[in-house]
């Protein structure tokens, strides 16, 4: 199991720094002792309360590293929790998954009021002390098909959907890009620029404890600066660079970005958006010896099913570039959409659906391992999403995840979202979940929200909503809409741009005429 894999490294090399955050600096031995001690704490708290998810809240500190690993060690889910999160997301998030523990790194929003069992998760916590170099009993391990952790992504009803990932699915994940990337034992460092909410974070984390390297997390005040990010990333010696595309990019705009910054660097590993040509082909002319690498895959697959190292050949053969080939225990198809509804229609196992020819577009689905155990309590939602079929004697549970694609040379190309679903910044937002939020405004008639592309690329969200007259002072209604949103959703979720309007503009067959709104922002 992973864990005993990570777990052997305080035996190994109990010395070795398993994550660096700043100043603060943890050892394997001392990731071992807490998550030993943390887990019979949480398994005395948990009794009689059956395998309920934990929530882990905090922003990149080690004591939340230690609790991922505590609850696998007490066989619970966990369910991870950014702490610039508002307190309207965080309590839907404990009030959805069911948990009756919190643990926390960070502290909590005023406004979240009365919560469920609290624990803190720093140093000298008594959550720690009772437990302190005892050993949790081998019954608690997780099985293959337990969930191992939870993810809140955006849901289009304005509530956010959990979707269970199992250790078979990030065994599988792990192996997967192990065997790929081959991390040298205890000699690797991992760039950590993804919150540990996001799942492109499950990448480097893993990776890099299994092997018995170091995770070096970035904060979100360290990625705003850019002083401060290049003094971190200097000091690093960081190997496995982890991030969105967007985030290189950013740095790139730095011309001290290059491999005099960061000479032991091998791979640039991406997910979590589309990479630009441009970003790829500058990173290969200043890190020369480092692999820039595209990987693909929805949360619900667990982080990633496709790569492809880009090559000068593939930049020079390809604009947009490909996503890659899949995994070898999954399989990953285009197929009609319309196809997908009617195998899906009758509720049983249906044979695997039809493929399209090469080049014909269609909405990629995915089967095998990888793929989640469904949405957290959302039995409705996951039967839309997520169903098995009969292949070769053998099960395979599936995902259909309204991205649209084609296959060209044995190469995935990845086109774009089926519904309105983006991606801003490596984050995936349901513009219905920002559109409900706004339109419990009571002098808000109606909202859209839509993503204003620049250079090929979501740059930004703007919102147009409706109002019974004209708005007399529209910076103070902005402002309004602003702060209402602030308080139940995260920041990478609250529109840039509004504009208010009589009416929203419609088609012909009486739905909302995005197109037209998004062509008149411009």
């Amino acid at each position: 199991m992973f864990i005993e894999k990570i777990d052997a490294w305080s035996q190994r090399c109990p010395h070795r720094i398993a994550h660096r955050h700043r100043d603060s600096a943890t050892t394997y031995e001392t990731l071992k002792t807490h998550s030993d001690a943390l887990c019979l704490w949480i398994e005395e708290q948990s009794r009689g309360i059956g395998r309920t998810p934990v929530v882990v809240y905090g922003h990149k500190q080690a004591g939340m590293l230690a609790a991922f690993l505590a609850c696998g060690k007490a066989g619970l889910p966990y369910v991870p929790v950014d702490g610039s999160v508002p307190a309207g997301r965080l309590r839907q998030i404990i009030d959805s998954s069911g948990a009756r523990i919190v643990l926390t790194a960070a502290p909590l929003p005023e406004a979240l009021g009365k919560t469920t069992l609290q624990g803190s998760l720093a140093p000298a916590s008594p959550c720690y002390a009772a437990h302190l170099g005892q050993v949790p009993p081998a019954a608690w391990a997780l099985r293959p098909e337990d969930v191992c952790y939870i993810i809140y992504t955006s849901g289009s009803t304005g509530v956010p959907k959990g979707v269970q990932i199992t250790r078979r699915s990030l065994e599988s994940f792990l192996d997967w890009v192990g065997g790929l990337y081959r991390p040298l034992e205890a000699a690797e460092v991992f760039l950590n620029q993804a919150p540990f909410s996001f799942d492109l974070s499950v990448m480097d984390l893993y990776m890099s404890l299994v092997s018995g390297g170091t995770l070096w997390s970035v904060d979100r005040d360290q990625a705003a600066s850019p002083a401060a990010l290049f003094d971190s990333l200097g000091e690093s010696r960081v190997t496995f660079w982890v991030s969105t595309p967007s985030f290189a990019a950013m740095c790139l705009a730095d011309p001290g970005f290059n491999s005099g910054l960061l000479p032991d660097l091998k791979y640039f590993l991406f997910c979590g958006e589309v990479l630009a040509h441009d970003t790829a082909a500058r990173l290969k002319s200043r890190f020369p010896g480092a692999r820039v690498e595209n990987m693909y895959g929805p949360t619900e697959a667990c982080v990633a099913v496709t790569s492809l190292t880009v090559t000068a050949a593939v930049l020079n053969d390809y604009n947009p570039l490909p996503v890659g080939r899949p995994k070898p225990d999954c399989r990953v198809l285009v197929c009609r959409p319309e196809e997908l509804n009617r195998l899906m229609a009758d509720g049983t196992p249906p044979g695997p659906p039809e493929p399209l020819p090469e080049g014909e577009p269609g909405e990629i689905v995915i089967a095998g391992p990888s793929v989640s155990a469904g949405y957290l309590n959302n039995p409705g939602q996951t039967r839309k999403s997520f169903f098995a079929w009969a292949d070769g004697g053998r099960t395979w549970p599936a995902y259909r995840t309204g991205d649209a694609g084609f296959w060209r040379d044995g190469l995935l190309f990845f086109q774009g979202r089926f519904d309105f679903q983006l991606k801003l910044h490596g984050y995936r937002i349901e513009p219905g979940d920002i559109e409900e939020h706004l339109r419990r405004v009571d002098w808000v008639g109606n909202a859209v929200v839509l993503g204003v592309e620049q250079n090929g690329r979501v740059a930004y969200l703007k919102a147009f909503v409706t109002t019974p007259g004209p708005v007399d002072n529209q910076f103070e209604a902005r402002l309004k809409l602003r702060n209402s949103l602030l308080e139940k959703l995260p920041g990478y979720m609250i529109p840039r741009s509004f504009a208010f309007l009589e009416r929203l503009p419609m088609t012909p067959n009486g739905k909302v005429d995005r197109r037209r709104l998004l062509e008149e922002s411009r």
